[in-house]
């Protein structure tokens, strides 16, 4: 798929891979649509990355919020007449240590990360399903298929996101022609992560160059880096005997937060 000349959804734009990721779309022609929280930010951004040969437009648009998802799609349709892409990149990394276990983190957690990819979807396929061709491209995560220690909310909801984007690849493919990739980065040195040392990380220009060279080559999967992908699916065959055994401090990182017990 040559990304040229086509109109661009990326949510989470407003800095990390969303930002990245629209920076080097904007090397290439396009027409963006870049939706995030942070207003302002957009803004410097849309000016940055308007060209001869791109054109930029921006929304606040919070995807735990519905009506700002169905206004954004709107805006975008209003001024371009079309979606090509869409990247579903936002979402927010919050631990949940177990001394202080808190439902409220995993709520706000699955409504940004899942049920904000959930609204995404339930407005553009009706869309999506009327035009010639389009690819969606959803952001989880590597480890998906095994729980990590004190990060079961961003965890769960990313695992959720790559059963729903399985279950509906092939269905969209062959119905409507609509392409679904899954991205599933391991440690990538975003703002979201700063505050966690994450051996093996790589910088965020070169995720955004990975996921994009993935999408021109239509894979279903872009997984990375190479190191983490082959330790985490090895450690996805562990029986949970020996999952168990994995050094937990380890698995939760470096900066993970200490917390007093809830009593």
């Amino acid at each position: 798929m040559k990304i040229t000349n086509k109109v661009i959804i990326v949510t989470g734009a407003s800095g990390g891979m969303g930002q990245e990721i629209g920076k080097q779309l904007s090397k290439k022609g396009c027409k963006l649509a870049l939706f995030a929280r942070r207003e302002e930010k957009l803004k410097e951004l849309c000016k940055e990355f308007k060209s001869d040969i791109t054109d930029c437009i921006y929304k606040k648009c919070d995807v735990s919020n519905e009506k700002d998802v169905k206004e954004a799609i709107k805006f975008t349709i209003e001024k371009y007449g079309r979606i090509d892409i869409v990247f579903l990149n936002a979402g927010v990394l919050i631990p949940n240590p177990i001394e202080n276990f808190d439902g409220s983190i995993i709520i706000k957690t699955m409504k940004i990360n899942f049920f904000g990819t959930v609204y995404f979807l339930e407005n553009l396929l009706p869309i999506l399903k009327k035009q010639d061709k389009s690819h969606i491209v959803i952001t989880s995560t590597l480890p998906d298929k095994r729980g990590v220690p004190g990060w079961g909310a961003y965890g769960a909801s990313k695992a959720a996101i790559s059963w729903l984007t399985e279950s509906l690849r092939w269905e969209a493919k062959h119905k409507y022609n609509i392409r679904f990739t899954t991205v599933k980065p391991g440690s990538v040195k975003t703002p979201m992560i700063e505050e966690y040392e994450r051996p093996g990380s790589i910088s965020v220009d070169k995720a955004a160059t990975i996921i994009i060279k993935g999408v021109e080559k239509n894979k279903r999967i872009i997984q990375f880096p190479f190191m983490q992908v082959m330790s985490t699916r090895i450690a996805d065959l562990f029986p949970a005997s020996l999952y168990d055994m994995l050094d937990l401090e380890q698995m939760k990182g470096e900066g993970f937060p200490e917390v007093e017990e809830k009593k």
